[in-house]
């Protein structure tokens, strides 16, 4: 092989290291910039769960508190029901984020 096949190849590897090398940077943006955003759902969806957990045990509370007057024990099922939906609904929505 002579000098400038040599010295070609080389440019030629060079070349495709130097692209290789900004389509990663630009994939490496890219995910950190999901990552980011992953988080601050992450930490929305975690603040919801928290306040929904306060609206279930005021419920909770004020039931107790009234012996039941507030509802039918059917309400009061269902009412549960959904709320337990719910929760479940916001831990897949958790456990999708944090993989």
């Amino acid at each position: 092989m002579s000098k400038t096949a040599v010295i070609d190849a080389i440019k030629v590897k060079i070349d495709r290291l130097i692209a290789d090398n900004t389509k990663l940077r630009a994939d490496h943006a890219k995910v950190m910039q999901q990552r980011d955003k992953a988080k601050a759902e992450n930490r929305e969806l975690t603040e919801h769960i928290v306040r929904l957990e306060k609206r279930v045990r005021v419920l909770e509370l004020r039931e107790g508190m009234t012996g039941g007057a507030a509802g039918t024990s059917e309400d009061t099922k269902a009412a549960r029901a959904r709320v337990n939906r719910l929760m479940r609904e916001v831990d897949k929505c958790i456990a999708l984020l944090n993989k």
